[in-house]
């Protein structure tokens, strides 16, 4: 028998809003009955879309197939006139996952001011205060200032530089590990079957890719599970992630699901490690 076709369908629930105002976005797909698919989730900015909350129906029978549905709620502060938007749908297919994207749907912008060429410029300049002027500043104290604060700092760098640089580096990186393991590690308290459990999964999860990223400056959060193992060369890591996978979005919590969360944890502290130890040889050869 014939595989139906994936029917996915995007639509803003409002024709236009206003900067900072509440809209929704409908995320729908009929698909076959033995498709496994994934909705995208909240953790990051879709453009100039700031995402607020996710809420996820359940599966309908349908005719054509299952029908999944979640209705998204974001915010925007851009001042275009408007702004276009297509989130897509992940296809699980064997190890990876494939993105589908619905056609493209517009919201427009409430404007509570008008356009800049119906600005009456003539009567702004009338109504603009005039400040007071003030006295000019002399030039010669601002020039010696200058080169002495130029002269002093260039005196603490050559004495001082490749420590100072050294040590900053290794603070910045400590910083951000110890942010990262704080929050990492609450929400893994957190975790568990309940839905909120599992949204607390996925949090963790996004958090830990967008370490990972600003630690190395590779983009994990669009990598597929084969490009993060060839990155992070540990065969291991396509299981823990799997079981993570299977649990978000399959609902298959176990004891494997929070054995791959302290993993993770294993893979970070071992990349921060790597990292500490370059930035101390780099130095070195200078």
């Amino acid at each position: 028998m014939q595989e139906r076709p994936l029917h996915i369908k995007g639509q803003f629930l409002e024709d236009s809003a206003k900067i900072g105002q509440p809209i929704h976005y409908s995320l729908q797909v009929v698909h076959a009955k033995n498709q496994e698919l994934f909705f995208p989730g909240i953790q990051r900015q879709y453009g100039v879309f700031e995402p607020v909350k996710k809420e996820y129906f359940k599966t309908k029978s349908t005719a054509d197939g299952n029908l999944d549905s979640a209705v998204y709620t974001f915010r925007f502060f851009d001042i275009a006139d408007y702004q276009s938007l297509s989130l897509p749908i992940y296809i699980l297919q064997g190890g990876d996952c494939t993105q589908v994207f619905p056609k493209p749907d517009t919201i427009f912008l409430k404007r509570l001011v008008p356009h800049p060429e119906k600005i009456d410029m003539e009567q702004v300049f009338k109504e603009m205060p005039i400040p007071t002027l003030q006295p000019k500043t002399d030039l010669k104290n601002v020039f010696i200032y200058g080169v002495s604060l130029f002269l002093m700092s260039g005196l603490l760098y050559w004495f001082f530089g490749k420590q100072f640089i050294r040590w900053y580096q290794l603070y910045r990186l400590w910083r951000k590990n110890l942010e990262f393991r704080r929050t990492y590690q609450r929400l893994s308290r957190s975790i568990s079957s309940q839905p909120k459990g599992l949204q607390n999964l996925e949090k963790a999860i996004s958090i830990w890719k967008s370490y990972l990223e600003n630690l190395i400056h590779v983009p994990f959060s669009t990598y597929t599970t084969k490009e993060m193992v060839d990155n992070l060369r540990d065969k291991r890591l396509v299981k823990a992630l799997q079981a993570i996978d299977s649990a978000i979005y399959g609902g298959n919590f176990s004891e494997k699901t929070m054995d791959s969360v302290k993993f993770l944890t294993e893979i970070a502290h071992g990349v921060y490690q790597k990292e500490r130890e370059k930035i101390r040889t780099e130095n070195q050869k200078r």
